[in-house]
């Protein structure tokens, strides 16, 4: 006599998806808004270009994993708008 467990052998178990972004990216995110509104008001144009540049990188991950291979291109170009922000802030804040 075969066991079963209490449940059927043959129904398949529905998979949880996994979140989009974790509890950490979540709180990054908020502080990383918080910092570009300090920024703007402040008017400190590394640093809004630094938390910019963080954002954009999340908005690739957003686009990556909702949108596919249709959004290809436009994950690919947020992916380097992101690394191009992040590399002018550095610059920036030395020069």
């Amino acid at each position: 006599m075969s066991v079963f467990r209490g449940r059927t052998p043959w129904t398949e178990e529905k998979k949880k998806q996994p979140p989009l972004f974790s509890n950490g990216e979540k709180a990054g995110m908020a502080l990383c808004l918080a910092m570009l509104l300090f920024a703007i008001s402040d008017g400190d144009v590394p640093l809004a270009f630094f938390s910019l540049s963080f954002l954009v990188y999340e908005g690739y991950n957003v686009v990556s994993k909702v949108g596919g291979e249709r959004f290809h291109a436009l994950a690919s170009f947020l992916l380097g708008l992101g690394i191009a922000l992040f590399a002018g802030s550095i610059v920036m804040a030395f020069f």
